[in-house]
Order: structure tokens, then C-alpha cells, then sequence
């Protein structure tokens, strides 16, 4: 009876491989799904019943709210206003039993194999009337409204670099089955909105407690795991101070990973809102200028200094073509903050 619902896909669907049974639901019950953590890539990205630019909207008008195999934390507001409305019903599927009383208890709540529980509810469930392929329509239009909004800063000539003229270069150099791993805080918070993931498993990130440095290991593993595939690491200078050293490890065993770093002089993420709230910050600041590329040169990789915003695309292809592990350091405009709702990411 819902008409507002809503889906979110996190990393049980994918542990649970529960991608076939959310794609048979979203087609059957007419459903907006969206993914974080390693849920993204469950429903390919350009799935009509895919979206990521929307979610705000959709879940403050939400009725059901249908969560998948991810907890109920600051990304979803722990399930309070004024993300989601003062009524609305609340599905959970998860693992255990205790998954689904955390922070707000299920109104139904079902604890077992997710893949399989997602494909017993598809084979039952109805498409829901002419009400939600509309709802579909109306996010889909906030999609491509936002989408249209942030062309111009992908195209940007803006010198400092602006992050976004970062991301418009690597989504042209960047294959539909690359994997793709996040290892950073405000630079890499561009990611989740803009880089599209068509496979389980295609895009890791630090998790919910931001747990930096697992970039690199991340990256070993999935060049040994996917060796035909493009693995791309997306790096904040912070994060690179917790592991950098594993280019050491990936020159040592002929693993070609491109490294990309929004390297903004700064732990961003705790920068910019300690200056929003307090109008000073402490502690946040790193070395300006610092050459991450010429450690990763040392180590016997690739190393690329990007000052410009025209000096991208050709350190890219550069990158890629030397065979070797390699870093792509990219100076960004430190006064450019990612935009978000909560800062607690």
C-alpha cells in the first residue's frame, strides 16, 4: 500500500549476494533503491531503478523505508527528522536478530540470508499502481536537474584546481568494470555522487567509522583479485600518511594501481566544519605542497604533480600507460569544502 517507498542497499546485500533478488523487487514493487557502502553496484547505476542524487528528497516524503543489510547511523540521521518524516514504516532486512532493533526497531523486521529474503518478498509483491512509477519520474528529474547543476564545476578551469574538474577528468578515462576504492574524507565524499559502479564489489570505501588507510591493501588486493580490470585509488593526503608506504609493496610485486590525490593541505573533513561551527580549526592542517609523488617515485612507481587544471587528462593517461604502481598528486583548492548534510562522515 506504500507510495512513497524508499530502498536502501548496503554492504549485506552484497556479503549476501542479494543483487539478483533487489533488482527482481525494484522491477516488480516499482521501488527507488539507493546504495551506500558496498551496496553500491548491487543495481548497476544507469538501472532505471537506480538513483544517488536524490535521496534527501525522497527519503523526507518516504512512507516505507525498506533498509538492506546497512545499520541505521548518522548517514540515515539513526532514522530521526529531519531526513525522514515523523510517520513512516520501517522494513529492515539484515543478518541478525539485534541488526534490527539498532536505533529504531523495524516495524517488520527479518533476520536471515538477505539475497534469498529479497527474492521470496519479489516473487509476492505487486507493482504498487500508477503513484509510484510516477515518484520514480519525479526523482529521476531531481537527478538530472543535480546532474545538469554540476557540469560546469566538472568542467571547471578554475586554478586553484576545483575538485570536481578532478572527478570530470577520471570519469573519461575510467572503464564501466574498473574498481574503484576510496581512501579518504572530504576529497573522496565526491565519489559516492559522482563515480558510477555497475558491479558488486567495484567500489570500497573506509566504511561508516572512516577507518583511513585501507586504500592501498584495498587496491593490492583487488589488482591480485581482478587482474584484467582497471583498479583506480582515490587518495586524500591524510590518508595517504597512514599507508602510503604500500606502494613500496605493489612496486616490489609488479602491481600497477593508479593512485589519484585530491590533496587539499588538509584533514578536510575536520577542517572545514570546525570553521563552520567554530570559525577556527586545530590540528587539521597538513604540509602545503607536500610531493607525495616523488615518495612513490622513490619507491620505483610513477609519480605525477598536478598544478593545473589542463595538466589532468595528461597525467591520467600517463599514469595508466607506465605499467607501474603510480600516483597522480593533484593540488586542489583547499578552500573547497564537499558539500553535506552531516558531519559526522
Amino acid at each position: 500500500a506504500a507510495e512513497r517507498p524508499v530502498v536502501i542497499s548496503g554492504a549485506g546485500v552484497y556479503w549476501h549476494h542479494g543483487e539478483d533478488g533487489l533488482r527482481a523487487l525494484a522491477e516488480a514493487a516499482c521501488l527507488p533503491v539507493y546504495m551506500n557502502g558496498l551496496g553500491r553496484g548491487t543495481l548497476p547505476t544507469d538501472h532505471p531503478n537506480a538513483f544517488s542524487r536524490s535521496r534527501s528528497a525522497a527519503l523526507r516524503s518516504a512512507d516505507l523505508v525498506v533498509l538492506l543489510g546497512t545499520p541505521l547511523d548518522f548517514r540515515l540521521n539513526f532514522g530521526q527528522p529531519p531526513l525522514l518524516p515523523d510517520s513512516y514504516r520501517l522494513l529492515r532486512i539484515d543478518a541478525l536478530e539485534s541488526d534490527l532493533s539498532q536505533n529504531r526497531t523495524a516495524d517488520v523486521g527479518i533476520a536471515g540470508n538477505i539475497g534469498r529474503a529479497l527474492e521470496l518478498i519479489a516473487a509476492r509483491a505487486g507493482a504498487g499502481g500508477d503513484g509510484r512509477a510516477a515518484r520514480l519520474q519525479e526523482l529521476r528529474d531531481i537527478e538530472q536537474a543535480s546532474a545538469a547543476k554540476d557540469r560546469e564545476l566538472l568542467e571547471s578551469d578554475a586554478s586553484p584546481i576545483h575538485p570536481m574538474r578532478l572527478y570530470g577528468e577520471i570519469l573519461k578515462v575510467l572503464d564501466r568494470d574498473a574498481v574503484v576504492i576510496g581512501d579518504g574524507g572530504d576529497f573522496v565524499s565526491y565519489a559516492g555522487k559522482l563515480i558510477p559502479t555497475y558491479e558488486p564489489g567495484s567500489f570500497i570505501d573506509p566504511g561508516p567509522f572512516g577507518g583511513l588507510g585501507m586504500g592501498p591493501s584495498s587496491a593490492i588486493a583487488a589488482r591480485l583479485a581482478r587482474p584484467d580490470k582497471q583498479v583506480l585509488l582515490l587518495l586524500g593526503d591524510g590518508a595517504f600518511g597512514f599507508a602510503g608506504m604500500e606502494f613500496d609493496t605493489m612496486v616490489r610485486h609488479r602491481l600497477p594501481v593508479v593512485a589519484v590525490m585530491g590533496n587539499n593541505n588538509a584533514w578536510g573533513l575536520e577542517k572545514h566544519p570546525m570553521e563552520m561551527m567554530f570559525g577556527w580549526s586545530v590540528a587539521a592542517d597538513l604540509n602545503p605542497g607536500a610531493r607525495y609523488d616523488k615518495v612513490v617515485e622513490a619507491l620505483g612507481g610513477h609519480g605525477e604533480h598536478v598544478t593545473e587544471p589542463s595538466q589532468i587528462a595528461p597525467a591520467l593517461k600517463r599514469a595508466f600507460d607506465s605499467g607501474l604502481p603510480a600516483l597522480v598528486n593533484v593540488a586542489c583548492d583547499p578552500t573547497v569544502a564537499y558539500p553535506r548534510s552531516a558531519n559526522l562522515a
